[in-house]
């Protein structure tokens, strides 16, 4: 009975585990209809980028590596209905300051443009 559980718990981790790359390999080829948010980071930090909304706990997006300018997909729930959005960026290896962008409307299918300043 034990080895059957380990077996169906493996199985259902490896699944899951896929499933999370599946996602995080579509997030730059979003559909057209996606919204998406392109970082260009001119710092010298590597960044994980957040997303916040108003009253929320923040949603990491991913990662932004130093001098290079990469796209991220929205998930609708993110942009339906959140009036402002702002991006955060902190470095990953705890160097630096968080940046906090200006506020974002951001509506369907939308592409928007945010730089991080030099650090």
């Amino acid at each position: 009975m034990r080895a059957r559980q380990l077996l169906v718990l493996s199985a259902l981790v490896g699944w899951s585990g896929s499933a999370c790359a599946a996602h995080q390999a579509g997030a730059d080829s979003a559909p057209a209809e996606q919204s998406r948010v392109q970082v260009e980071n001119n710092s010298s930090l590597d960044m994980d980028l957040y997303v916040r909304q108003q009253g929320a706990t923040p949603v990491r997006l991913g990662l932004a590596p130093a001098g290079e300018k990469t796209t991220f997909g929205l998930a609708p729930g993110l942009v339906a209905g959140a009036g402002l959005i702002r991006f955060e960026a902190r470095p990953v290896r705890g160097q630096g300051e968080a940046v906090l962008s200006d506020p974002f409307a951001v509506g369907r299918g939308e592409e928007l443009h945010w730089s991080i300043p030099p650090q």
